[in-house]
């Protein structure tokens, strides 16, 4: 198991947040796995944040399965802020929650602020707490050759270095690599050779490119690999791990800016590659944080259309999302 997850035993509630999405995603995976086998074959998900209305999730509890006596509902609150009203719906659901129900709340990267809420210190003592750490560059060799290693395969010194200066710290792009070279014929060691085929080559390499290229308001080199992945065969599940990887890292530093932190001073804190560093701080110097929070609602959005959550054409949805960070247009929209 490669995710935080780690219990044998379900737990009625889980509390899944932290900076890494994929770990977040794997986590949330394993948890389900575990819980179907207890008999919890039905799923409920709902997406919330200050302005929702919590109607829904009570109207679930109370409704009668179709399938299944055991029922897993799910909460994603990205920004950890249900608001006042989240807030008291949230420390209700914990109080008529049955055997027959399995909680699981997910949030992205917490700050301070949230972490002194009732909401929080009430949930995070009654329910398993998972935190989702980020990995930093420094901790990527060792991880990259710890999922190798899962799966049977060591790798050369050099191919780990090339490795690691492709996938730039993104979990996910590093992650599918390594399930592209269980698809290669490697006999136990990932040379350079492998790498290269692997890594850097094609729509692959491509995917790693497309955020880049928005990001450096590059927009007609972003559609075109855009409009190449989709030919290509990628689906949009995949492209949007990526880009998703990449805003949250954006909005996380805007928000320290926002709070009176220099841009250099706030990719520093955030560990971000020196290899990026001007490539995000001058976009970071082009939009504001309000800005931001508009483009992580979109990505929120498009994660819904994709999940089928809601109505919509996905790669549609990723059009209107690399547009609004390659061609933002002004400091205060």
């Amino acid at each position: 198991m490669t995710s935080q997850f780690e219990e044998k035993e379900v737990q009625p509630m889980y509390f899944i947040h932290g900076a890494e999405d994929l770990l977040i995603l794997e986590s949330q995976d394993d948890i389900r796995k575990s819980a179907y086998a207890e008999g919890f074959t039905e799923r409920s998900r709902f997406y919330f944040d200050a302005r929702s209305n919590w109607d829904g999730v009570f109207a679930e509890l109370k409704s009668p399965s179709l399938f299944s006596e055991k029922k897993i509902i799910e909460i994603n609150l990205p920004l950890g802020r249900p608001g006042k009203t989240g807030s008291a719906a949230l420390i209700e659901l914990m109080e008529i929650l049955t055997e027959d129900h399995l909680l699981i709340l997910i949030c992205g990267k917490l700050e301070k602020d949230v972490m002194r809420t009732k909401w929080f210190k009430v949930y995070s003592s009654k329910a398993k707490v998972i935190e989702c750490k980020k990995v930093y560059p420094s901790q990527m060799p060792g991880w990259i050759s710890k999922r190798l290693r899962d799966k049977a395969l060591s790798i050369d010194k050099d191919a780990l270095e090339m490795f690691v200066a492709l996938t730039e710290g993104n979990l996910f792009a590093a992650m599918q690599s390594i399930d592209r070279l269980m698809l290669m014929e490697i006999d136990q060691k990932v040379t350079l050779d492998d790498v290269n085929d692997c890594v850097a080559d094609g729509a692959h390499f491509d995917l790693f490119q497309l955020t880049d290229a928005a990001i450096s308001s590059n927009s007609a080199r972003a559609f075109n690999i855009f409009r190449r992945l989709q030919k290509e065969g990628m689906q949009p599940f995949e492209v949007m791990r990526v880009i998703n990887w990449e805003i949250r890292n954006l909005f996380n530093i805007s928000l320290d800016v926002s709070s009176g932190n220099s841009v250099k001073q706030s990719m520093d804190r955030a560990k971000i590659w020196q290899s990026k560093q001007q490539l995000i701080g001058n976009f970071l110097n082009r939009v504001s944080h309000q800005y931001m929070e508009s483009i992580l609602g979109q990505a929120c959005s498009v994660d819904k259309v994709i999940k089928g959550a809601a109505a919509g054409n996905p790669w549609h949805e990723i059009g209107r999302l690399l547009y609004m960070i390659a061609d933002p247009q002004s400091k205060t929209a």
